[in-house]
């Protein structure tokens, strides 16, 4: 019973509710305002080591927040940790939360969608990539702000998009700015495009569908073609080196500054 209890819950960060074997987690706005409170980001992911222990539910629905700001969120994620007085530990605690959330996921014993719409961040896109199925709603756009300071975004991004396009075409995609749900689906990045108004409940009808004997075909399936988790391990650690040399670089903080006047910050 305790693992029920602890499976549903709603604070500033997410909420969660139970709908039979359906677990719906849905994301609140404002993710970067909270970069700095390590307590509500721990809150999130040990949910998520939960919600990877427990036999009760086999399909996870994960709903984003419409109320994102895209790339403006890459930048205040970064403008909130620069002006940190724990800038350093503080970074090193949240790419290896990351990390661990992308390695729990890549190994979960349950089928996951991702939901999602308004303007993407990459961080956010490279979460939805360690998911099973992704949809989003007209209109969607993902926003690479991580290029325009010189760096790359964190989550795995690089390794996902590398399986399910090749080295190449996941390169160039990663040299994107900006890029439209459309050309997000024709690409295979998405799975699926609704209208907003329909978003939430194709995601349910979705989980509805796969359950029981179909879950265990998708998740045999999955572990076939999409994760080797040591591969994404070392990926994740790569990341690290490069995104940790870049942003103390004094090359960074300059092209932060300069976002941040254009911003009138």
């Amino acid at each position: 019973m305790e693992a029920t209890t602890s499976l549903v819950t709603d604070n500033e960060f997410f909420s969660a509710e139970r709908r039979d074997r359906v677990l719906v987690v849905r994301g609140k706005p404002h993710f970067t305002r909270h970069a700095g409170d390590l307590k509500k980001i721990d809150a999130f992911f040990d949910h998520l080591e939960i919600i990877a222990r427990t036999d009760e539910v086999g399909v996870v629905a994960f709903i984003g927040s419409p109320e994102k700001s895209g790339g403006d969120d890459t930048l205040e994620f970064f403008e909130t940790l620069i002006g940190s007085r724990r800038e350093d530990y503080l970074l090193q605690r949240l790419l290896n939360l990351v990390n661990n959330y992308a390695l729990t996921m890549a190994g979960l014993n349950k089928l996951t969608i991702n939901a999602d719409s308004g303007r993407i961040s990459l961080f956010h896109l490279s979460m939805s990539l360690a998911c099973d199925y992704r949809i989003v709603a007209e209109g969607t756009v993902f926003e690479n702000t991580f290029v325009e300071l010189g760096t790359l975004p964190k989550g795995g991004c690089g390794y996902f998009l590398s399986r399910l396009l090749g080295g190449g075409k996941a390169a160039e995609v990663l040299t994107w700015p900006r890029f439209s749900a459309e050309e997000a689906l024709t690409l295979g990045i998405v799975d699926r495009i609704v209208p907003r108004d329909k978003l939430e409940q194709t995601a349910l009808d979705m989980a509805d569908h796969y359950q029981e004997e179909q879950v265990a075909a998708m998740l045999a399936v999955r572990r076939l073609l999409k994760s080797d988790v040591n591969e994404l391990r070392r990926s994740l650690e790569t990341e690290d080196m490069l995104l940790l040399n870049r942003v103390n670089s004094p090359a960074f903080r300059k092209v932060l500054e300069a976002r941040a006047a254009a911003r009138g910050r």
